[in-house]
C-alpha cells in the first residue's frame, strides 16, 4: 500500500467511526407526577369524578403565585384572578399574568340555519302579585299586580328560522293557559320544524324531558299566513305548580310579531297586533329589586365587580337574540412536558349572548332595552382548539369539563372532525346524570397530531345552566418496555 492509499484508508476508517458514534441527544422533558396522576384518574368518556380525585383545585387570588411555587405543588391548583367578572385573561390587564388559564374567551357568530332565538323566561314564576306594565296608551292606569299578560314579545324579520325556548311555572292556585302566537305582517306561510313540550310539577324534569325530545323532527303541513291574523303555535293548560318547558323551531316567509302569553283558561288568545298592544306586559325583574336572592349566587365581598354589574341586570332572559349560536377559538401550542410550559390548560367561554327585549323601553327616546342571556339558554355555543404543537411523543388528548358552580344539565358534543366523536348528555335519569358542583367529566379522548382541530359544542338544559371550565389534557406516551436482562 502506497502513501496515498494509506491516507485514504485512514480517512475512511475515521468516517466510519464518526458515523457509528451516537449523535448528541437533547434530554426530553418528562411529564410531571401530577399530570401522570391526573391522567391515571381520568374517568372513562362520559363518566364523572370529583376534582379532588383528579388532583385538581381552583383558587381565586389577587396575584398569581410565582411559577416555581406553582410547579412544586403536588396537585394542580388552577389560579385565576379574583373579581374577574367578564374581563378576559387574554386581554389587559390580565394578559400574560395567568399562563395556562384562558377564561371568558370571546364568542363569534357561528353560521347556522337559526336566525333568531326567542326566549320567554321572565318572570319565570307566574304569580298574582307580579307587577304588570299597562298597555302603552295615553291615560293608561298605573301598573298593578296580576298574573296574566305578555311574558315576551318580539318582532321577527321575514324569511327567518326562529328557535323558541319557554320556561314558566304556574305559581298561582288556579289553572292558567300558556299561548305562543305568531301574527304575520304580510301573506305567506309558516312551517314548524321542531317542537318538544313538557309539563311537569318538577321544573327540572320538565326541562329534561323537553330537552330530550327537541331533536325529533316534526312533520306538519305548512300553515297559510293571513296578515294581522294570529296563528297559535302552542296552547297549553297549566295546573297550579305546573312548569311548562318548550323547545320549538319554525320558519316564516313573512315578518311578524311573536308573543308568549299567560291567560285565564276561558280567555281568547290575542288575535291581532291591536289585541297585543292592548295587553299588559309583565314587568321584567331586575336583580336590584331582589338583592337578598342575588346574595345566594354571588358573594359581593369576593366579587364586587360582578355583584354591581349583575345587580343592574335582568334576572332572566327574554326577548330575541340574533344569530344565537356562537363559537370561541384558541390555539394550543406546547412543545414541552415541563410544567413551566403549562401542558395542562384550562378554558371557559364568555358567559352570555346579547339580545333585545322589545317590551322594555329605556331613556327619553324609548329605545328597546338591551339584555343578555347569561346562561346561554337555547343557544349552541362551541369552543375550537387549534392544535399547533404538542409535547414530545404526545399522540392522545382528553377534553374534561369542570363544574365549579351549581348543578349542570345539558349536552356536549366533541369531535376531531375525522376519526372520533362523542356526545354526552347530563340529565337526571340517565348516565352519567347531572353534573354537580366540584365534579369533572371526561367529554372526549382520542388520538391527535399537530395541525388537528378539536371542536366542542355545548347546549345547556333549561333550569340547570352554569358556567363550566374545560381542561385540555395531553396524554403522556406510554413508557417504553424494558428489555429483559440477557
Amino acid at each position: 500500500m502506497n502513501k496515498l492509499q494509506a491516507t485514504l484508508a485512514a480517512l475512511l476508517l475515521s468516517a466510519g467511526a464518526l458515523w457509528a458514534a451516537p449523535l448528541p441527544v437533547q434530554p426530553l422533558s418528562q411529564p410531571s407526577a401530577r399530570l401522570q396522576h391526573l391522567v391515571g384518574e381520568l374517568p372513562p368518556v362520559g363518566m364523572s369524578a370529583d376534582f379532588k380525585k383528579l388532583g385538581v383545585q381552583l383558587s381565586a387570588v389577587r396575584t398569581a403565585p410565582p411559577l416555581e411555587l406553582q410547579a412544586q405543588s403536588a396537585d394542580y391548583t388552577l389560579y385565576y384572578p379574583s373579581d374577574l367578572d367578564r374581563r378576559s385573561t387574554e386581554e389587559a390587564p390580565f394578559a400574560g399574568r395567568w399562563p395556562g388559564v384562558h377564561l371568558n374567551l370571546p364568542l363569534k357568530v357561528q353560521p347556522s340555519y337559526i336566525n333568531y332565538l326567542f326566549i320567554s323566561d321572565q318572570p319565570e314564576r307566574v304569580q298574582d302579585n307580579r307587577l304588570r306594565e299597562p298597555a302603552a296608551a295615553p291615560g293608561s292606569p298605573q301598573p298593578e299586580p296580576g298574573a296574566t299578560g305578555i311574558y315576551a314579545r318580539s318582532p321577527i324579520p321575514k324569511g327567518s328560522t326562529t328557535r323558541v325556548l319557554v320556561d314558566h311555572t304556574n305559581g298561582t292556585k288556579r289553572p292558567l293557559r300558556f299561548d305562543l302566537v305568531w301574527i304575520p305582517d304580510a301573506p305567506g306561510f309558516l312551517s314548524v320544524k321542531k317542537r318538544s313540550l313538557s309539563v311537569h310539577q318538577d321544573s327540572v324534569a320538565a326541562g329534561s324531558r323537553a330537552f330530550s325530545d327537541q331533536a325529533e323532527i316534526v312533520v306538519e303541513p305548512r300553515r297559510e299566513l293571513i296578515p294581522d291574523q294570529a296563528t297559535v303555535l302552542v296552547s297549553q293548560l297549566l295546573k297550579p305548580e305546573d312548569t311548562v318547558v318548550l323547545h320549538e323551531e319554525f320558519y316564516s316567509s313573512s315578518a311578524g310579531q311573536l308573543a308568549a302569553m299567560i291567560s285565564e283558561p276561558a280567555a281568547e288568545a290575542a288575535g291581532n297586533v291591536a289585541a297585543l298592544d292592548a295587553t299588559p306586559v309583565l314587568h321584567s325583574i331586575m336583580w336590584k329589586e331582589e338583592e337578598d336572592r342575588l346574595g345566594k349566587f354571588i358573594d359581593k365581598n369576593q366579587d364586587p365587580t360582578r355583584w354591581n354589574r349583575i345587580k343592574e341586570s335582568y334576572q332572566h332572559a327574554r326577548g330575541h337574540f340574533a344569530s344565537p349560536d356562537r363559537n370561541a377559538e384558541i390555539d394550543y401550542a406546547v412543545t414541552s412536558w415541563d410544567e413551566a410550559a403549562y401542558p395542562l390548560r384550562a378554558y371557559s367561554k364568555f358567559e352570555s349572548i346579547p339580545g333585545v327585549d322589545s317590551t322594555v323601553k329605556t331613556g327619553l327616546t324609548g329605545a328597546t332595552a338591551v339584555t343578555d342571556n347569561r346562561g346561554k339558554y337555547g343557544a349552541r355555543v362551541g369552543l375550537r382548539w387549534n392544535l399547533k404543537a404538542l409535547p414530545p411523543g404526545c399522540k392522545e388528548m382528553a377534553v374534561v369539563c369542570l363544574n365549579r358552580g351549581a348543578t349542570f344539565g345539558g349536552r356536549h358534543w366533541v369531535s376531531d372532525g375525522r376519526r372520533t366523536v362523542s356526545e354526552i348528555y347530563h340529565q337526571s335519569g340517565r348516565s352519567p346524570g347531572l353534573l354537580t358542583k366540584n365534579q369533572a367529566c371526561t367529554l372526549w379522548r382520542g388520538p391527535v397530531s399537530a395541525g388537528d382541530q378539536l371542536q366542542m359544542w355545548t347546549e345547556p338544559m333549561a333550569n340547570t345552566s352554569v358556567q363550566l371550565w374545560y381542561l385540555l389534557v395531553p396524554i403522556p406516551p406510554a413508557p417504553a418496555p424494558v428489555a429483559p436482562p440477557t
